[in-house]
């Protein structure tokens, strides 16, 4: 069991890695850079991290569970099934702010071949992915969305909202915003029509 002191110090690295990691980038940053920056050992970050790999994939969990209780916040403020629906895909459009993302695309790409490691970052992903299925569940509960088709329905989701990211590059944030509230009717109107007939 990780002491208090212990886990401070661990925030202090993951904290002061996020920084340097967000002004270089993943690959310009090297492990001695992180010593220097955080002003602690190497042997105290090897104490808390397999690698600089594994710091960075511990990053990305922390920061995917704090979007995460973000949205369990934020969701009450949706109480009904298509209200969260809309409130959800916009909570995403919010995480676009977070200059953390483009480094770990950059990470992503540049760790093709590592399997364990593709496999961590595949778990960091299916994560928001339980958060879809449960909002769906929602609208099996209220009878409108066929509960045999729960489960595609929230991949299929989830990968319209994945999908969408590529167009952050090309629209502001108020313009994503619009498309992916378009997305979210498009795709509302296709699942709530089927189930109809």
């Amino acid at each position: 069991m990780a002491t208090d002191k212990g886990r401070k110090k661990r925030d202090l690295i993951l904290d002061k890695a996020k920084e340097l990691f967000i002004q270089q980038g993943y690959a310009a940053t090297s492990m001695e850079d992180l010593v220097q920056y955080i002003g602690v050992s190497k042997g105290s970050i090897y104490y808390h991290f397999k690698s600089k790999e594994d710091l960075f994939v511990q990053l990305l969990i922390r920061q995917n569970q704090e979007w995460i209780n973000a949205w369990v916040e934020k969701s009450v403020d949706f109480p009904s099934f298509e209200e969260k629906v809309y409130g959800i895909a916009d909570h995403m459009v919010d995480d676009f702010q977070n200059p953390l993302i483009k480094v770990g695309e950059e990470f992503y790409i540049s760790n093709p071949e590592n399997e364990e490691l593709l496999e961590k970052i595949l778990a960091i992903i299916r994560e928001p992915r339980k958060l879809y299925r449960d909002i769906f569940a929602e609208g099996v509960k209220e009878g409108l969305v066929p509960e045999e088709e729960l489960d595609d329905i929230a991949i299929v989701f989830a990968s319209l909202l994945d999908g969408l990211v590529t167009s952050f590059y090309e629209r502001s944030t108020d313009e994503l915003r619009v498309l992916y509230k378009k997305a979210v009717k498009y795709f509302l109107q296709g699942v709530l029509h089927n189930h109809k007939d």
